[in-house]
């Protein structure tokens, strides 16, 4: 709870090193008493520290993607206060990047590194691109053959094509909730979408 609800609030703003918890419980009252109390108070302290901002990032082992195209992609400026959560999107984003390529085994592995004098963060990140995947084939289940025959239709990459995966998630989230734009009049009937890349 500390981690995925609380350290988030400090995260955002730019308390990047927060010191938060553990829990502690301190009971009061009697301890002889028969009755348990029917609250009982926690307490977490929390040490919010400086806030920092953002200072930069150097990128080490990209050869697919310019370094520009993947400072650009985490939209952080010099200068901002360094917000926890966006950086971590920011990673995410950068990740992104590389399935869009092709690169669906791409390592991004951040180090931070903190100037609590100029209360100023930067990283240096790591990149293991790894292999570039291409489209093979797509096998459908659990549909009838006009629904496959749609599916197939509305599936853009053709074999061999660099694999994209923007293109997968989108098509998923078409499956998933835009049903219509894939099968039009066609009625179909699924609960869910399972699937296994």
């Amino acid at each position: 709870f500390l981690a995925e609800q609380i350290r988030p609030i400090y995260q955002q703003q730019g308390y990047l090193q927060a010191k938060i918890g553990p829990a502690e419980v301190r009971l009061s009252g009697n301890p002889n008493q028969q009755k348990l109390e029917e609250q009982i108070p926690v307490y977490v302290p929390c040490v919010p520290g400086a806030i920092y901002r953002w200072k930069g990032v150097e990128w080490k082992g990209n050869a697919a993607i310019s370094s520009i195209t993947l400072t650009n992609a985490l939209k952080m400026k010099a200068g901002d206060v360094a917000n926890g959560q966006e950086i971590e999107g920011g990673w995410e984003r950068v990740r992104e990047e590389y399935g869009e390529r092709g690169y669906l085994e791409a390592k991004v592995t951040p180090v931070a590194a903190y100037d609590d004098a100029a209360h100023t963060a930067s990283y240096e990140v790591s990149i293991v691109e790894g292999p570039v995947f291409h489209y093979s084939s797509m096998t459908i289940s659990g549909m009838s053959l006009a629904g496959e025959r749609m599916i197939q239709e509305a599936w853009s990459l053709k074999p061999g094509n660099v694999f994209d995966k923007k293109v997968f998630d989108d098509f998923l989230l078409r499956l998933e909730s835009h049903r219509e734009t894939i099968f039009k009049d066609l009625p179909v009937h699924y609960d869910t979408v399972g699937h296994f890349l």
